[in-house]
Formats: C-alpha cells, structure tokens, sequence
C-alpha cells in the first residue's frame, strides 16, 4: 500500500512549479545514474531519505515537500527534498495510478477559509463582494485562472499542493475562491463568485463619461488637454473609487490619445479615438461587473516565477520604437506582455539597429529577453496583461536561455482551431469584454509548409501552413521600418522547410484563421524576426494605402472625424456625407445601422444618439 499517494501523484511540471527545472533535472540525472538517496518509513509515517552526501531529509504525515526537513544549509526547496520524492515516486511507479481528471470542488472549503489568517480571509470577503469571474481548466491538474493570480492543483484531493502565482504562492483567498469556482461550475468551464455588483455609483459613471464625450464631439480632440483635462480626470476619479478596472483603463487610454495629438505625435490614431469613445459609452450601461472591471486588480504582485518568452515585435511609430516581448509563465501558462518605448535620442538618430541591444531591464537587452527566459521573484501584472519588472538594484532578476520548442498549461497553446474558433465566436463585442493585451495570442503547431509570398503593393508578406489539426492558418505580416529584416528572416525560414511551431496574434475573418507571427520555432532554432541581427531588404517595399471603399470603414472614419475636429469643424459636407453612407449602409443590408446615424444626422450634438450609431459600426467591425 502506497502511504504517500501524494508524491506518487506529482508529475514533472508539478516539481518544477514546487522546485525548478534545473533541481528536477538533476534528481532525475541522480535517479537514472544510480545515486538515488536511501529510503525508510518510520512507524511514525515519517519518510527519512538518507544521500551519499550525508544530508539527512525527513518528511512527516501530511505535510508537503516544502514543509520536509533537510540537514543541508538550503532553507527552501533543495535537490535533497526534490530527490526525495522522485526516490519514493520511482519506488512506487508500479503500484502507482495513472492520474485521472479530478475536481477540486470536492476539497473542503470551509476548512481552507478557516485556515486562512485575518488579511487573507478579509480579501475573500472583499472579492466575493465585487464579484469574480474565474475560468476553470479540468484534467490530471486542474486550474482555475482568475482576474489577479492563476491557481493550479498539483495532486489529487489534497489542498495542500494548491499553487497560486501571487506573492504569497498558496494558502491564500484566491485558492478558495478557486474550489469555490469548481463547486459552484458543476461541471462547466466558468465561473463567478459574489453578487453582480448594483453600485448607486454606477450613474455617477454614467453622467461623467456621457459628460465626457458630449465635450469631445462638440470640441474635438483637437481642443487638447486644456479643454478635455479636466473632465477626464473627475471620471477617472469615479472609474477609479469604485474599482471600474476596465473603464479606468479605457480612460487611461484616451487621455493618452489627446495627449499624443496635441504633441503632435504618430500615437494619435482618430480611429482608435473612436474605438474608446464607443466603450466609454458602452461599459457603464453593460449593467455587468465584468464590463467596469469591478473585481479586477490594477496591478498584482507575483511570486518567484520562471517567464519564458514567446517572441517580440518592434513597431515605429513616428520617430519613437514600440517594443514589446510576449512572456508565458512556464507553470500557470498565464500570458503577459513587456512593453517598453525607445525616444529618438535612445535609438542613435536614423539607424535603428540597435534597438535590439537596447536595455529592456537591468543588464537585459531586447534580444537576449525576447529569445531567452526570465526568472523574478519582483514581477507585477497589471490587469491588462502588462508586466512590470522592478528596476531596483535589489531586484532578484536573471535571464536563461530558452530552447527551440516550448508547451505549457493553459489556453495559449493551440492543438486545434475548432474550439478556439467558437470560443471567439461566443464572446461578448470587444467594447464591453476585459481589457485584455493579450488574450488572442497563441502558440500553435505546425504541420507542413504550404508556400509564402511578397505582395509589393500592400507592403504585406504572407505564408500558409497547415496546423497538426489539419486546418490552414495564414500569416500575414506588413513591412514595418522598425524591423526591416523581419520579412527576410520570415521568407528565409519559410525556405528551409523546418519549422515547428508559429506564436502570434490570432484572428478569425470569413472563418479563416489569420495570424501575425512574433516567433517561429524550428526543430533546433527560436526565431524572433523583429530582433534577428540580418540586413533589411535590399529595396523598400513602395508605400501603398489601399482603397476605403468598405461603407462600415467609410463610416467608422466619417465618426472618427467628428470626434477629432469636433462637429462644428468638420470639413466634410456633414449632411451630403451622411446622405450618401446612408444609402450605402441600406443597400449593404445595414438599415438598423442607417437608421442610428439618420438620427445623429438631425442631432449631431447629442453624444447619446451619436455613441448609439457608433456602437452598431463598431460591432459589426468586431464580428
């Protein structure tokens, strides 16, 4: 009879997350060299494992691998207390159960929220008072992710192996609330925990934004900060006093965007203006916790975690560099992004190929980040999915190398598309879902090259493979002087036929699966395109702006303009304009979409009539 059917349980990624690799590799090297410890259950049900080094390791009834004693000087996990179990695991493989699907919803929550201490039980109480939605993932090692912290349950019926990635690492509120999730799911993916939150608040929201956006159609972004400022900041006071994550997020951005055109920035994009008017209008009449953010942390602190990159990007916008890395947490498999932007006095003047040897964190530049793995026990997640490492001198910050091919829990790897597909499908439009900068990237496998091309006129290269389902998946990415060389290192390993897996933004149109690639892998190489060090075309590809003749994408940037110059200003003929959208609008099958913008056209300074048309032209750009 097996007495520890715990150990016996923990499979390898459950050591690591308890451990890391390189401790697990050695125990396994020791176990497959001969040198595993000596093993003996006293009658009190203690496990000694005696090693050739002398070190004396003993772990008691009930109690974790975190929890043994060990006569060596390490106060945490050692090789010793990894051994240990991989000792007892390899002893016991023949009695051992292969491990089954298992719900943690079993698990006694009454005694895990007791166990907690005060601070703890108080956040449980907090959260449950602002409502969490939590989304579950079954099998041999459940997890449940939640807004501020991911929890993953590493063997079987036994709370005690529940790993959280917050500061604390277990035995915290989002653990319980995790059982809660599973026992209140019954069996589905998702769940929320608490009441939708009925705040006498939410019409203060309401009345600002509104009050916000009737200043800016009558204004126009281009009256600036002086004119729109003030506004602003008392609705992000209310988004923010009522923990409105996703509405302060949505306001952070448009502050942003009239910054960025009164200094003359290429930031300034009005239809992107558009775009977060719309979910200024949107979010506090959604009449849903999940649409404000309420619940959601605007920034969490992480515990000791092991971020392996899944590729970068580097983007010109106006004489400035975006940068940005994708990183996976290798236990949890929860996304975040690094962004850092690079002023012109940092690039050295026109000759941006050092940007890539630019410094990202302390003594870590772009290159060596985007193709390695990071490991911090300093790291914050905002709630958007951006990542912050903290610059201190104290901070425990230190970059490995990271192999060609790469897995991980969680939804960011893809086997097959079909799922993913009708997921997308069943979300609610983007105006009113969490604000999330990384929720669309993913990791897929390939399984043969199909063909790649240069498209000069739309500056776009393009590639097709098929995926280990079998289905197709088109990459597409657009010349960017930013990363020059990016479509030569993408045409030159599309060329040499190996290439096994593809990370990037995924997106469905007419139900093709289209993806921006950020890396590649091959069997023996990660690639990063954005950062490889190769020349850039010989040749430029010629600028080309394809034709709007689309009537939704005429009639987004009509809306866009009467935001940006106020309407008053407009240049347009406002009511020949609006004529001729609406016949197409009709003709195009969109009466109900005519119909909001006829009643805009005969009030075009009511923001509540003009957010109404823009919500339809938004959604239906979204679908």
């Amino acid at each position: 009879m097996i007495s520890r059917p715990d150990l016996v349980a923990l499979a390898d990624d459950a050591l690591i997350q308890l451990a890391n690799a390189g401790l697990l590799k050695r125990a396994l090297r020791d176990q497959a060299d001969g040198k595993s410890p000596t093993l003996e259950e006293t009658a009190e049900g203690v496990l000694e494992a005696r090693f050739s080094d002398g070190v004396v390791t003993r772990l008691a009834p009930g109690k974790t691998p975190l929890e043994a004693d060990c006569s060596c000087p390490a106060s945490g996990m050692c090789r010793h207390r990894i051994g240990l179990v991989v000792a007892y695991r390899d002893a016991h493989r023949s009695a051992a159960v292969a491990p089954k699907e298992w719900d943690p919803g079993a698990l006694d929550l009454a005694a895990l929220e007791n166990a907690l201490d005060a601070e703890e039980r108080a956040n449980v109480a907090k959260l449950r008072r602002g409502g969490v939605h939590i989304r579950l993932a079954r099998g041999a090692t459940p997890a449940a992710a939640l807004p501020m912290a991911n929890v993953r349950f590493l063997a079987p019926n036994d709370a005690n192996y529940a790993r959280c990635d917050c500061a604390r690492g277990g035995g915290c509120a989002h653990v319980v609330l995790a059982v809660e999730a599973f026992r209140r799911a019954n069996g589905a993916n998702e769940a929320t925990i608490g009441e939708t939150p009925r705040l006498a608040s939410s019409a203060g929201l309401v009345a600002a934004c509104g009050a916000l956006i009737e200043r800016l159609l009558v204004e126009g972004a281009t009256a600036g900060v002086a004119a729109h400022g003030p506004m602003l900041d008392h609705a992000l006071r209310e988004a923010r006093s009522c923990g409105a994550s996703w509405l302060a997020l949505t306001l952070e951005a448009l502050q942003e965007q009239i910054v960025a055109y009164e200094s003359r920035s290429a930031r300034y994009d009005s239809a992107e203006l558009l775009s977060l008017v719309v979910e200024l209008y949107a979010r506090p009449r959604a009449g849903s916790a999940s649409a404000l953010g309420f619940g959601e942390p605007m920034e969490t602190a992480m515990a000791k975690t092991r971020l392996v990159s899944l590729g970068g990007r580097v983007v010109r916008r106006g004489s400035e560099l975006d940068t940005a890395v994708m990183l996976v947490d290798s236990d949890t498999g929860a996304p975040m992004l690094m962004r850092k932007t690079f002023a012109p006095t940092a690039i050295g003047g026109r000759n941006d190929a050092s940007v890539a040897r630019r410094s990202v964190l302390r003594g870590v530049t772009l290159d060596t980040l985007a193709r390695g793995q990071v490991l911090s026990s300093t790291a914050k997640r905002r709630a958007d999915g951006v990542v912050r490492f903290s610059s201190s001198a104290r901070d425990k910050t230190s970059l490995m190398a990271r192999g060609p091919i790469m897995s991980a829990p969680g939804p960011v790897f893809v086997d097959a598309l079909a799922p993913l597909r009708e997921g997308i499908a069943q979300r609610p439009p983007q105006f009113i879902r969490p604000r999330s900068l990384v929720l669309d990237f993913h990791v897929l496998w390939v399984g043969d090259i199909l063909g790649h091309g240069w498209e000069p006129g739309e500056q776009i290269w393009r590639g097709a493979v098929t995926l280990s389902d079998g289905e197709r998946l088109i990459l597409e990415r657009r010349w960017d002087a930013g990363a020059p060389q990016a479509i030569g290192v993408l045409s030159r390993t599309f060329d040499s036929g190996d290439l096994r897996q593809i990370a990037g933004v995924l997106r469905f149109v007419d139900g093709n699966a289209i993806c921006d690639p950020w890396s590649l892998s091959s069997s023996e190489r990660f690639i990063v395109p954005d950062v490889e060090d190769e020349k850039a075309l010989a040749q430029q590809p010629v600028a080309h702006r394809a034709t709007q003749s689309d009537v939704l994408r005429t009639t987004r940037y009509f809306l866009a303009g009467a935001l940006h110059a106020g309407v008053g200003r407009m240049a347009h003929d406002f009511d020949g304009e609006i004529a001729r959208m609406l016949r197409e609008l009709v003709e195009s099958g969109w009466a109900r979409t005519a119909e909001r913008l006829e009643r805009w056209r005969h009030s075009p300074r009511d923001a509540a009539a003009f957010s109404r048309v823009a919500i339809f032209v938004e959604a239906l750009r979204d679908l």
